[in-house]
């Protein structure tokens, strides 16, 4: 009896370790990078969905209410990426949607398709007959994407998958049956990775932010120069001359204020308007 609880906690304990393991180390490592799948990967899977503490769906009611928890998202598509018609769930982890609209965005810029979703989170009650028991569809952390009839659009989607599965990203299956590349995004590992990209696309928004903003003030400061013109050119009583410079400074303005103040001049001086 002491010998089999002794088994018992040591079998326990090592599984602990195990999964331990499988989310401290890189996660290709010890199984290769390929697209055929296998037990051993279908493990790994699992096991970071269990060391993460994400929760596996076991109904609709368990879905919505995790979708309202924030724990799971809702994907819509854009102009980059769609579903496949009668996708029953459209909600994932916030990282998978991350990762899918950004895969979509590079997909489409390199082959020139939409990229589409087969299927996201399904809860365990309603897993098809094939699923491996180790799924994390449950999880939401798998996305099923359509193979292209396209070779160059097949290459470009295989070469990338497997790039990021080689930096332990992710893992992905190409399935026959149905045919379609099955992705499990490992969140922490897949962020990390990003995490450049995001810096940069962050400073460039701000970047683009401020020269907007100067843009719009040099447009201000070039209103209330036309403005003060003309209220200026009026009280001269230089009609003529402020209807010129109305059509004109809207063009010279870029060019400096310096050439507004020229034109300003001429506008107030009849001898220097008539050419004399």
């Amino acid at each position: 009896m002491r010998r089999r609880l002794l088994n018992g906690a040591l079998g326990r304990a090592a599984l602990a370790a195990g999964l331990v393991l499988w989310t401290a180390a890189p996660a290709s490592a010890g199984v290769p990078v390929t697209l055929r799948g296998s037990s051993a990967a279908m493990e790994r899977q699992h096991a970071v969905a269990i060391e993460l503490g994400f929760r596996f769906v076991r109904t609709r009611a368990e879905m919505a209410r995790l979708e309202a928890e924030g724990d799971l998202v809702r994907m819509e598509g854009n102009d980059e990426y769609g579903f496949r018609e009668g996708v029953s769930s459209l909600v994932a982890r916030p990282e998978t949607r991350t990762f899918v609209e950004r895969l979509a965005r590079d997909y489409q810029a390199a082959c020139g398709e939409k990229l589409v979703v087969t299927s996201l989170t399904r809860p365990t009650t309603r897993q098809p007959r094939n699923a491996h028991r180790l799924s994390v569809h449950p999880a939401g952390i798998a996305v099923d994407l359509r193979v292209s009839s396209r070779a160059d659009c097949r290459n470009w989607l295989e070469g990338t998958l497997l790039a990021m599965e080689e930096d332990g990203a992710l893992d992905v299956t190409r399935e026959r049956y149905p045919p379609h590349y099955h992705v499990a995004l490992f969140p922490e590992a897949y962020m990390a990775l990003i995490q450049p990209e995001l810096e940069a696309e962050r400073a460039l928004a701000v970047a683009v932010a401020e020269a907007e903003a100067e843009a719009n003030a040099a447009a201000e400061r070039a209103a209330a120069a036309r403005a003060a013109a003309m209220t200026r050119s009026a009280a001269a009583g230089g009609s003529a001359g402020a209807w010129l410079l109305l059509g004109v400074v809207g063009v010279v303005v870029p060019a400096g204020l310096g050439a507004v103040a020229t034109l300003r001049r001429r506008s107030a001086d009849p001898d220097r308007a008539a050419g004399g």
